[in-house]
């Protein structure tokens, strides 16, 4: 059809008495002038709507109008048979109304083709005489699918006399005979309505009405109202046993007023009065309503993201593992009181772990186990998130890759405080990220993260020694702390291990049967990446660092006796003096703080490059280990530190996954607690020069510091030779010894009485040696 003419004639009739539908708005048609076509609204007809020809066509064709010709009047005024009325899909039946309308439809085509051919006619007589020949003619309409084309041909060779009768061909049912009155009427409503005019109203046949009377039902209702739909949740059985209690005792109450008894009712008879009870309501009286509005809330596809690190959820929840901590090396990180303040003295302990969840990829991007919800925890796992944990999974033996990092554009947490406090909050403006709590009791709001939590608890916990169950039921007889014997180590590695190289490979039906690992992979090797970079290493000190308020001296800043200073910050110093600074801390590298000064933050580093990635745990622990090797000595060199710290380091490496992961609670409390008990008249210093051993093997040297003298000359020491120089106004030169003249062969007496003259000192006491 030439395109102009689509614009000038319509496809379709119009006519006034048409039943219209015009994009889900009901219409009636008016007139039609110069290509353009005006309804009214079926409600108002003063509301018009006027559409041109050419635009009425395209939505004919892309499905967007309905007619039904003659709609508007009566079924038996139409001129012409209307088969599509609305609600009259086959499809939308009952399988018993399916075979009914079948059964009729091939009786009624069964007759037509005979009644054609002359056969039979519409009387009474004639059908009954030819039922057999109708019922075999509707045979073939009456077929579920097609039947097989060759033997189709066969039998109808035979039955036109050539060739042999074929074998018994698949078996079909053949539809039973009728009565003449019932086929006549089949015709009328085929004629009237097509197939869906042969319904039947058969399933609203019967008696539906109750046996019981009004008072019956009445106190049945009251019984159900009161012992089933309250929050005891009494089960059906139960209940109808207590309304057979009630009516008897109501009977005994008639009895005794001369009134006719009630019918008890039974177990059948209370089990369909409840299975009316609308579900919802159910819900809301045996569970309360958040509860039923979780289970019946409608749900679609759920919140839709397209690229990794677009949507990041966090929550927190207890596991269901009890481990135990006696064997546990963290202990050995910690003193008394600060394992008080962990909450890490119970020899058993049932943990709480914050994991975070990539919506986009299914991948775990953070966890931080911690035995009490904490901000701190939320920080440890969030810096997680945001960190690259690849070298972290390849030291505890992590086969799969966990190089999966990001900065998320949107953080949903749970309502818990620990996501709520300021500390956490502040964080997250500062690393750019937009932090939501979500509804609080709608926990579908975050169902990649609760789901995950499900799984942990299926798949890992169930397999561990300790394992609580998630209710007394599963639990049974058991006993979890007696079965428990994992280290919060042993507990660590599993959760690392599992996540990233169980969780991570297991195809995710979310995924369209893809791992988390494949879709990660997919995505970055499309091109479809995460929108933000992950933020610096001094974005995240600020964002993330303990803040602190110090005071600068001339020595710089010192935070756990750690001093440090820089250029500027002396400059700072000279022209403001001891000034009180803001500083952020980072327990995880003690190499460096972020001072804020002159209007900005700057980097300021330790002094010493022995603190450089150095966590503050471990620099604790190795004051306290070097402390317990000498109680009374308060300075300590460089190298003996860093020996320490190394010594700590390697005795951590057996439990890195638990150092990693575990939440150590390094707070602005906890580190002026510290400070002011542990690390008290405790200091590093440079490595002083040390004493060379003499090449002929005998002896020693030693370097002493001249001690002050009273009332006498002090003597001269050279400093390059390290002999003593002849007092001043002498020519006497002294040799190397120390005297001034060629050494004499002295006893041991001799050298010693000559102790001065040759170097060494008889009284040790007032010389200050070195450590």
């Amino acid at each position: 059809m030439p395109r102009d003419l689509l614009d000038e004639v319509l496809t379709f009739s119009l006519d006034q008495r048409h039943d219209i539908t015009i994009r889900n708005a009901k219409l009636r048609f008016g007139y039609m002038t110069n290509g353009v076509v005006t309804f009214h609204a079926a409600e108002n007809p003063r509301h018009t709507v006027a559409y041109e020809v050419g635009q009425l066509n395209r939505m004919n064709r892309s499905g967007e109008i309905t007619v039904i010709p003659y709609g508007l009047l009566p079924a038996h005024q139409r001129p012409v048979p209307v088969c599509d009325l609305p609600n009259t899909f086959l499809a939308g039946l009952s399988k018993n109304q399916r075979e009914r309308i079948a059964w009729r439809h091939a009786m009624v085509r069964g007759f037509l083709e005979l009644n054609q051919m002359g056969v039979v006619t519409k009387t009474d007589a004639s059908i009954a005489e030819h039922m057999e020949e109708i019922c075999q003619a509707a045979e073939p309409y009456f077929r579920e699918g097609m039947p097989d084309p060759e033997y189709s041909a066969q039998l109808q060779a035979w039955q036109n006399g050539e060739g042999r009768k074929p074998r018994t061909g698949p078996s079909t049912s053949r539809p039973n005979a009728c009565s003449p009155r019932a086929l006549r009427g089949w015709l009328s409503q085929y004629h009237k309505g097509g197939p869906a005019g042969l319904a039947d109203r058969a399933a609203k046949q019967g008696n539906t009405y109750s046996r019981f009377n009004i008072e019956e039902l009445s106190l049945l209702g009251e019984v159900i109202r009161t012992e089933y739909l309250t929050l005891q949740r009494k089960s059906q059985a139960t209940v109808a046993q207590d309304a057979k209690n009630r009516f008897r005792a109501e009977n005994r109450r008639r009895a005794a007023a001369g009134l006719p008894m009630l019918r008890v009712p039974g177990r059948d008879a209370v089990r369909g009065f409840i299975k009316r009870i609308d579900t919802f309501k159910v819900l809301v009286a045996r569970y309360g309503a958040e509860r039923a509005m979780q289970k019946m809330r409608p749900v679609k596809a759920g919140v839709q993201v397209t690229r990794p690190f677009e949507r990041v959820e966090m929550d927190e929840q207890k596991i269901d593992l009890i481990s135990t901590l006696a064997q546990s090396g963290l202990l050995a990180l910690f003193t008394k009181a600060e394992l008080e303040t962990l909450g890490l003295l119970d020899p058993k302990k049932r943990w709480w772990l914050v994991l975070a969840i990539d919506c986009r990829t299914r991948c775990i991007v953070g966890m931080t186990l911690t035995c009490n919800p904490r901000s701190s925890a939320a920080l440890k796992c969030l810096r997680m998130v945001i960190s690259d944990k690849g070298q972290f999974a390849d030291s505890i033996g992590a086969l799969a890759p966990w190089a999966i990092a990001g900065r998320p554009e949107t953080l949903v947490t749970d309502n818990g405080a620990a996501f709520k406090a300021r500390l956490f909050t502040s964080a997250c403006t500062d690393l750019g990220i937009t932090a939501v709590q979500a509804i609080g009791g709608a926990p579908g709001m975050r169902g990649v993260g609760e789901r995950v939590f499900g799984t942990l608890s299926s798949k890992l916990m169930s397999r561990l020694a300790g394992h609580t169950f998630s209710n007394v039921l599963e639990r049974g007889d058991l006993d979890p702390e007696r079965r428990a014997c994992l280290s919060i180590e042993d507990v660590s590695v599993a959760l690392v291990r599992w996540a990233v190289d169980v969780y991570h490979n297991t195809p995710h039906e979310g995924l369209g049967g893809r791992t988390p690992l494949q879709q990660w992979e997919a995505d970055l090797q499309s091109g479809n990446l995460p929108l933000h970079t992950i933020p610096n290493a001094r974005r995240k000190h600020i964002a993330l660092g303990v803040a602190l308020a110090r005071v600068l001296q001339k020595d710089g800043i010192r935070v756990m006796n750690v001093q440090y200073h820089s250029k500027s910050l002396a400059e700072f110093f000279l022209n403001n003096g001891k000034t009180t600074l803001e500083v952020r801390w980072n327990e995880e590298n003690l190499g460096t703080i972020e001072v804020h000064f002159d209007g900005a933050w700057q980097t300021v580093p330790a002094s010493l490059d022995t603190f450089h990635g150095v966590h503050a745990s471990t620099w604790l622990r190795a004051c306290r280990s070097l402390r317990a090797t000498d109680p009374k000595r308060r300075q300590w060199e460089e190298d003996v530190v860093d020996q320490a710290l190394r010594d700590i380091e390697a005795m951590n490496a057996q439990a890195k996954a638990a150092f990693h992961i575990l939440d150590h609670a390094w707070t602005e409390e906890r580190l002026q607690k510290v400070e002011s008990n542990a690390l008290t008249s405790f200091s590093v210093v440079p490595t002083r020069a040390k004493a060379t051993d003499p090449s002929d093997g005998r002896g020693w040297t030693v370097i002493p510091v001249p001690p002050a003298f009273h009332g006498e000359e002090r003597p001269r020491i050279d400093p390059d030779r390290h002999a003593l120089l002849p007092p001043a106004g002498s020519n006497t030169a002294l040799d190397a010894d120390g005297s001034g003249q060629a050494p004499a062969k002295t006893s041991d007496t001799d050298s010693s009485a000559n102790g001065k003259r040759n170097g060494s000192f008889e009284d040790d006491d007032d010389l200050d040696f070195p450590a």
